[in-house]
């Protein structure tokens, strides 16, 4: 089991456009990591605290999805991106994976400055 993240900006706290952004973004990772549907084990999933509408993993579940999936979320910090949805995906996977990002988010957070 490997694990591979993503990330994905939402243009407005909807239940339509948080679900649209989950397949979206789930859809992108299986693709440029070359993976089917069913090399995924379980989706863990964070939400920016200003997306209060709906859950990535009910909107996949909606989708057909069957696979172990959470939501939990993000932490709030000074700077951080809004409207997010991040992902961390539990896979089944012998090659290389590369980290997906769309829209505004960000690989990773800023480097804090020393106090």
């Amino acid at each position: 089991m490997r694990a591979v993240r993503g990330a994905i900006t939402v243009a407005e706290d909807s239940p339509r456009q948080i679900a649209a952004a989950t397949r979206r973004l789930v859809g992108e990772l299986l693709v440029r990591n070359g993976l089917e549907r069913d090399a995924v084990i379980s989706l863990m999933f964070t939400c920016s605290p200003d997306l209060t509408s709906d859950t990535p993993a009910l909107a996949l579940r909606e989708e057909g999805w069957e696979v172990p999936a959470l939501c939990a979320a993000d932490t709030a910090w000074s700077g951080a991106p809004a409207r997010t949805v991040r992902v961390l995906a539990h896979v089944t996977s012998c090659g290389p994976l590369a980290p997906v990002y769309l829209g505004d988010s960000a690989p990773t957070r800023p480097a804090q400055s020393p106090a």
